[in-house]
């Protein structure tokens, strides 16, 4: 694993399960240290061996509208791949500002940490289907 850090507030670990990377976010995700969320996602959308992506959200503390905004353009990015993007367990309060926001209506958003039995050719365990592919 390989851990990237913003700001001291923010630490990004990476894994890859069955071809789909997953993004381990801990920490603050605000102005100050959004854009290496966004610059680490967004590499891994346009990496050439990219499957899909979940992006873990279980250790997220604090999440504001520029990390909303990341979000939203990473999945941008991956819609206009074949490939598919998905949260999974977000803490509290970043589960109620993706809600405000809008984005659980867009996104498939898992209540489990991601792991085995996520896979995002499935929307098993999803709150909502991703309507957007």
């Amino acid at each position: 694993m390989n851990t990237a850090e913003a700001p001291e507030r923010l630490a990004l670990e990476y894994g890859l399960a069955d071809g789909i990377a997953v993004v381990q976010v801990t920490g603050e995700v605000d102005v100050a240290s959004c854009g290496v969320l966004r610059d680490s996602l967004l590499r891994i959308v346009t990496d050439e061996g990219f499957g899909g992506l979940v992006v873990n959200l279980a250790g997220v503390r604090f999440i504001d509208s520029a990390g909303v905004g990341v979000l939203v353009g990473v999945w941008r990015a991956v819609r206009a791949t074949t490939r598919r993007l998905a949260l999974a367990a977000p803490a509290p309060q970043a589960r109620r500002v993706l809600d405000t926001a809008g984005l659980t209506k867009i996104l498939p958003v898992y209540d489990a940490e991601a792991g085995p039995g996520i896979t995002l050719g499935s929307h098993k365990a999803a709150t909502r289907p991703d309507p957007g592919t």
